[in-house]
């Protein structure tokens, strides 16, 4: 039951190198071991969790991964869409933005 849709950006810093996509596809990995629905998109992931307790947890398994990986240091962004109403799910918000968008 999907309470909030987290949108997040993780830059690795001081790796040594500009690329990024090898620490982007660690942090993808980590979300697909923990069963989260999530998208990747160009410059943001999208992930459906319950709570800020599941988000902590995220935020530290990938942390621990980069740095394992040789990050230094890790710059966070993220957007927060909390519902306490009802379910939020990625899939059900781009098809209304989509749709929104088709109309003349």
């Amino acid at each position: 039951m999907a309470k909030m849709i987290v949108s997040f950006s993780v830059v690795p810093i001081g790796t040594g190198s500009p690329s990024v996509s090898k620490y982007v596809q660690r942090a993808t990995q980590i979300l697909r071991q923990k069963g989260y629905r999530y998208k990747t998109g160009a410059g943001f992931t999208d992930v459906e969790l319950d709570d800020y307790s599941q988000l902590a947890d995220l935020l530290q398994a990938i942390e621990k991964a980069l740095t394992d990986m040789g990050a230094q240091r890790i710059l966070y962004t993220i957007k927060i869409d909390r519902r306490l109403d009802k379910e939020l799910h990625i899939d059900e918000k781009i098809a209304k933005a989509e749709a929104t968008a088709e109309r003349p």
